[in-house]
């Protein structure tokens, strides 16, 4: 039988995995995510006990994905320390020998999503991470919609919610979505782990209300079916809920029909990992 070699490629761990033809998992493993040399060293140590006939990825971002630049695959400006422009895809790729591709780690969970999970049967799938940081994307018949680059949606800018006196703390832009709103940014407003405030009703409206903003985007701009959140904030099993009701106030009647479906990811955890199967079997498929 066919296997693939996929990689989930996270921001605090990798999880290089192998997966059949039949989209199960055979064995994986988690790498924590340190240096490029030593974590894709380590994820290529897993991979040499199996036979593999391609290599799917899904990779958190920013990436390089023109096919026509030099350093294809390669992850581009960051901030984590010392991981802008590591050659991600050519160093599995020569190190495995075998056909390989990758997506970002929210489009292979969109088109993993509409395939086997929450979006089944859905045209137009729009999927959310929300939890060390906010990322999207969106798929369109199974393919990813994307322009120049690929879409980098957590970092639209929003509109402070009240009197909420945060600063942000993205890096880059300070307060836009995923400064105000990512795992990272409810602890450091709430001083705790967002694990522990429970049912506290002024932390999670004002979360939805937020991530209700990025759903304004996604209508106005994309008109997609469906939205699927996932994320250890993502999945809580309110905020679909929430960000359902809060995204109605927010487009204030505007879209014919009203906002997109707001679900919760069906795949849970794998979705990643699914989708970067996809790649790996798309890729066989086309030859």
């Amino acid at each position: 039988m066919t296997h693939y070699a996929v990689l989930e490629a996270g921001g605090t761990k990798f999880r290089p995995a192998i997966v059949d033809a039949s989209l199960g998992i055979v064995d994986q493993a988690w790498v924590p995510t340190t240096s490029p040399d030593e974590t894709l060293g380590a994820c290529l140590e897993f991979y040499s006990g199996h036979q593999v006939a391609a290599l799917g990825v899904a990779s958190f971002g920013p990436l390089v994905v023109d096919r026509d630049a030099a350093d294809f695959g390669s992850v581009a400006a960051t901030p984590k320390p010392g991981w802008t422009g590591a050659p991600l895809l050519r160093t599995l790729a020569d190190g495995l020998g075998v056909p390989a591709d990758i997506q970002t780690d929210v489009e292979a969970a969109a088109v993993a999503e509409a395939a086997l999970g929450a979006a089944q049967g859905r045209r137009s799938v729009a999927y959310v991470t929300v939890g060390t940081g906010i990322g999207c994307a969106v798929a369109i018949d199974g393919v990813p919609f994307r322009g120049r680059n690929h879409a980098e949606l957590g970092h639209i800018p929003v509109s402070r919610i009240g009197d909420d006196p945060y600063p942000g703390r993205c890096p880059f832009h300070r307060d836009c979505l995923e400064g105000m709103a990512c795992g990272p940014a409810i602890a450091e407003r709430w001083n705790a782990d967002p694990a522990t405030l429970g049912d506290r009703e002024e932390v999670w409206e004002l979360e939805a209300g937020y991530l209700a903003q990025l759903i304004r985007v996604l209508a106005l701009g994309f008109s997609p079916d469906v939205v699927v959140f996932g994320g250890g904030v993502g999945t809580r099993p309110d905020m679909a809920g929430r960000i359902a009701a809060a995204a109605e106030r927010d487009l204030a009647g505007y879209m014919a029909g009203g906002p997109p479906e707001v679900v919760t990811a069906g795949l849970g955890a794998d979705a990643g990992v699914i989708g970067a199967a996809l790649v790996a079997r798309d890729l066989l498929e086309a030859g």
